[in-house]
């Protein structure tokens, strides 16, 4: 981080403004994961978090991230698709990654959740998300059938892998659903982290409109499933991004311009 950091600035994607942003997110990182005192350590944790949220919706000054594409149109019943290469969700992402596997307990060697090759459910549900997800999308009029192969797409992948998914699902799924879970304690109850997580995830997506939110909770609920039955967030980052990707490159991307 701290090469990725020096790197930026040289190449004039932070300036000196963002600099001391980025120290104090440092710091308090630090001071979450090694204050002892139950309350000031809570506290802490919701001013991390809230850092993190103001980081990954670029409310900082001093980042000037680099655009790959601007109001460019994939397909010409597309509306204008912008992408941005974002240095400040990215770190976000990171640092939320990381605080996740920092607090994260250490599943059962005989846990079947636990098993590393056990991997036959979690393909299932991403597969299923991705037919439920995409075919919603394209019910609803969303987005029609537009295979293609835009000459950004390598950046496009990466970035959706990188700086998108990983600080999403770091947010929604290892902080927001790992709490839940953990205050809603009766078994019978467990799903409801992983849907009322949909749902906020959802809203997050209101600028779409009602259908978008709609195509996202579905989303969500196989994210949030997918994390619920392995407890690894790299199954939900995988499964977002391929959802993503899919779309990309099989449907139109963004969503039709009537809509």
């Amino acid at each position: 981080m701290a090469l990725s950091v020096v790197s930026a600035y040289f190449e004039g994607y932070i300036n000196l403004y963002a600099l001391p942003s980025i120290g104090l997110y440092f710091a308090l990182y630090h001071c979450v994961l090694n204050t002892k005192q139950p309350i000031i350590r809570t506290i802490l944790t919701t001013i991390f978090i809230i850092f993190s949220l103001v980081l990954a919706i670029h409310w900082l000054p001093g980042f000037n991230n680099l655009p790959i594409v601007i109001n460019e149109r994939i397909t010409s019943d597309a509306i204008a698709f912008t992408l941005y290469a974002n240095f400040d969700k990215a770190m976000a992402g990171l640092f939320l990654c990381a605080y996740f596997y920092s607090n994260k307990k250490p599943l059962k060697a005989n846990s079947n959740k636990a098993g590393l090759l056990n991997v036959k459910q979690p393909i299932l549900i991403v597969i299923a998300t991705i037919l439920a997800t995409l075919i919603t999308a394209l019910m609803l009029g969303l987005v029609s059938f537009s295979p293609k192969v835009p000459d950004f797409w390598l950046a496009f992948i990466a970035i959706n892998l990188l700086f998108t998914c990983v600080a999403e699902e770091a947010l929604f799924r290892g902080l927001l659903q790992t709490k839940l879970s953990q205050i809603i304690t009766p078994t019978r109850l467990a799903l409801l982290a992983p849907i009322m997580t949909a749902a906020v995830f959802a809203l997050a997506h209101f600028a779409g409109g009602v259908s978008y939110v709609l195509v996202s909770f579905i989303a969500g609920l196989g994210y949030g499933y997918i994390f619920y039955k392995t407890q690894r967030l790299e199954w939900a980052i995988l499964c977002h991004w391929l959802v993503n990707v899919c779309h990309f490159f099989l449907f139109t991307y963004p969503m039709l311009s009537k809509i």
